[in-house]
């Protein structure tokens, strides 16, 4: 739509635009209804009105056609203001003489027929002239005016809608909304007596009523133009005078459950207007730590999706409501059940996680030890210069892989009580990636690649860095209260490392994606054995045993001591 001055007027009037009010029950009677079958019902609920003299719509205008500014709602042209009762009717010579009582639906196409003819739903005060050139010509578009009024505002020509060739009159962009919800009403509220009516809008059936061509193109323009607090406040205006109202203002887009493709039933009392995004259902709520087995006296946080409230159940006992999140202590086997709401009352899918006790020291009563076995770490003391890491998300089960196209690629990976054992830096399996430490923050170094995680722009990709003392290549580590890390760029601070779940991959993100974990080596138990000199002269190790390249990044590497040709070597 263009942007016109009466647009600004307007929206220098009406900031807001808020859905009309009906009385409560008004179209009980439609629910439950679409198609033809609901504008059937529609027809009962609005026909009967109170009938006006001709002469009452002068009196009436002052009350459902007034402008802010006390002048004359003209919508067929911006020559001038008129002022009510002193530029009322007489003749006219010229656009901007006078104002006019205007049948935006002609009168001679029902034949001055009543009530019809006095119907305030349908008659507009229009500039005198400009009503006279439209005549009963059809709405519709013209891509060639044979005459327009002032400014352009109106035109008259040639149809230029598929259908249609015959000269239509062509209200501003600004009103067609206003006029196609008009003529909605017209087919409703006289749906006994339309099938009568002469016009080449109408098609001589009481349904659809109107022909192809022009209902199409009502349609369009009630889309195009939505429902404005202009037609709110007059819908409320003439319900006070008439005592019906216009069911098409009232539900905006209720157009499309009588013409269009909306299937499903009416229902006025949670209507969802066809054109809004229906609202999206909240993720289901994560658990940490997840189900499994679980030492006695574990605390359990339960956090719903984000902008939802938590609703929780403990061993089948009643859901309890709260904020975003809880804690449930597990001192038994416990199984709890949760789902987020969000502000719109809709709720998202259960979820479910189940505990049992494990002796304390650990699943089975050993200690984790080994030089390939990683532990979940919740806090920076845990954060070491020359340790190993891996990037987990153990609510989707996934950790950080090999470098993909400015991202990283993920891995399944299987859990035992926060702890992972297996194969690292190998395609199908977690990444390692070595932590160093700088003046700005930290680093992280694949020694497969010879790269840093690094974020050269600031959008949704995870690149590779050479440069260990580049901003770029340093990130702050922290951990939440939920024992989640935020690792978060120096170079852009609005992203953090996180996991996509709906496009998977490890990248950065300023949005709430899924929140990563940090799992941190297991002390080796002793050095590993390594190959001889004369076979792996020029690979470099850490001191269990891993290669994390080669002699020529050696500077490279993070602070450390590291085994060269089989002997330790300091980097500094």
């Amino acid at each position: 739509m263009k942007l016109s001055f009466r647009f600004l007027f307007l929206a220098l009037f009406f900031p807001l635009v808020a859905l009309a009010q009906a009385p409560s029950g008004y179209y009980s009677d439609a629910k439950g209804k679409t198609g033809k079958a609901l504008k059937t019902s529609l027809f009962g609920i609005v026909a009967d009105h109170v009938q006006r003299s001709y002469d009452n719509l002068w009196t009436d205008f002052k009350t459902t056609d007034m402008r802010p500014d006390g002048k004359v709602w003209d919508m067929y042209s911006v020559k001038r203001s008129f002022t009510f009762g002193d530029d009322q009717a007489g003749s006219y010579r010229t656009e901007g003489d006078v104002y006019n009582r205007e049948h935006s639906f002609p009168k001679s196409w029902f034949d001055e027929g009543k009530p019809m003819y006095t119907d305030l739903f349908h008659l507009y005060p229009t500039d005198g002239y400009v009503n006279g050139r439209r005549s009963n010509y059809p709405f519709g578009e013209t891509n060639s005016p044979t005459w327009s009024s002032y400014n352009g505002w109106s035109k008259l020509g040639p149809s230029s809608v598929a259908g249609y060739s015959g000269t239509v009159f062509e209200p501003n962009d600004e009103y067609k909304g206003d006029f196609a919800r008009t003529y909605f009403y017209m087919a409703t509220a006289y749906e006994d007596k339309i099938a009568g009516w002469d016009s080449p809008m109408l098609d001589g059936k009481s349904y659809p009523a109107y022909a192809t061509w022009a209902l199409n193109m009502l349609l369009r323009w009630a889309k195009e133009d939505p429902v404005s607090q202009k037609e709110i406040d007059r819908n409320n205006a003439v319900y006070k005078i008439q005592r019906n109202r216009n069911p098409f203002i009232d539900f905006p887009g209720l157009e499309q459950y009588v013409w269009g493709t909306v299937s499903v039933t009416f229902n006025p009392d949670n209507y969802q207007n066809p054109f809004e995004e229906v609202t999206q259902r909240p993720d289901v709520p994560t658990f940490y730590p997840e189900s499994g087995a679980v030492a006695q006296g574990t605390v359990v946080t339960i956090t719903a999706s984000e902008n939802a409230s938590l609703m929780y159940s403990v061993n089948n006992g009643e859901y309890v409501s709260t904020a975003t999140s809880a804690e449930v202590i597990i001192n038994a086997p416990t199984t709890i059940k949760a789902y987020s709401v969000n502000d719109n009352g809709v709720t998202s899918d259960e979820a479910t996680a189940t505990y049992t006790l494990v002796p304390s020291g650990g699943e089975g009563g050993s200690e984790v030890v080994g030089s390939n076995v990683y532990t979940l770490i919740t806090s920076t003391s845990d954060l070491v210069a020359g340790a190993n890491y891996l990037i987990v998300c153990e609510a989707k089960g996934r950790a950080l892989a090999e470098q993909g196209n400015n991202i990283r690629t993920y891995c399944d990976i299987t859990l035992a009580n926060h702890t992972y054992t297996g194969e690292t830096s190998v395609n199908g399996s977690p990444y390692v990636l070595q932590l160093g430490k700088t003046s700005m923050g930290y680093t992280l170094y694949d020694a497969v690649n010879a790269t840093y995680l690094a974020i050269n722009s600031n959008d949704n990709k995870l690149h590779a860095g050479t440069d260990a003392t580049a901003k770029n290549c340093n990130w702050i580590i922290t951990f939440d209260s939920s024992g989640n890390a935020e690792i978060r760029s120096v170079s852009y601070d609005n992203r953090t490392i996180q996991y996509n779940a709906s496009s998977p991959r490890f990248a950065t993100y300023k949005s709430k994606q899924t929140a990563v974990q940090l799992y941190k080596q297991a002390p080796p138990t002793a050095i590993q054995e390594i190959l001889s000199a004369s076979t792996q002269a020029n690979l470099i190790y850490t001191l269990d045993g891993k290669p994390v390249g080669t002699v020529s990044n050696l500077k490279a590497l993070p602070k450390g001591i590291y085994v060269v040709n089989g002997k330790k070597v300091l980097v500094k």
